[in-house]
């Protein structure tokens, strides 16, 4: 009998062997790069395995959400134009994303490579925004 792990079984196993992941503002590693580092790993598959990518990219998505709600949370004692317009840039990022995501669940052939490519340039996008949101939030609580 061969034992063969599925690519969300291996993100869950990973994700469970870091331990307990906190996303604080100068947090240099954690879930999120795991979950980047697989996606990497994973964009490459095709459709057979979309729904395989569809439920992990959701996945994705709410640990995205729940994100942007710590940030948000970080960032209210500094609640300013700059602070609230970078807090809606998230949202409408996070939207974009999800709305990638959901696009892999009914992907296929080449709308497959499509949406694959969309909710990569999307995740990336929303990356970066968190990123530069929490740099900002960790300069904003230092002044």
């Amino acid at each position: 009998m061969s034992f063969r792990l599925s690519p969300i079984g291996l993100f869950a196993l990973l994700i469970l062997a870091m331990g307990p992941v906190t996303s604080h503002a100068n947090d240099n590693i954690g879930a999120k790069e795991v979950a980047i580092s697989w996606w990497e790993s994973v964009k490459s598959y095709t459709a057979e395995k979309a729904e395989e990518i569809a439920e992990a990219t959701s996945d994705l998505m709410d640990d995205a959400a729940d994100e942007i709600a710590e940030l948000k949370e970080e960032s209210a004692e500094f609640a300013d134009e700059s602070s609230d317009a970078a807090n809606e840039e998230l949202e409408v990022l996070l939207e974009d994303a999800e709305e990638a995501s959901e696009k892999l669940q009914d992907a296929t052939g080449e709308a497959w490579e499509e949406a694959k490519e969309e909710f990569d340039n999307a995740y990336a996008a929303l990356n970066e925004a968190i990123e530069n949101r929490k740099e900002a939030i960790t300069r904003e609580g230092k002044q």
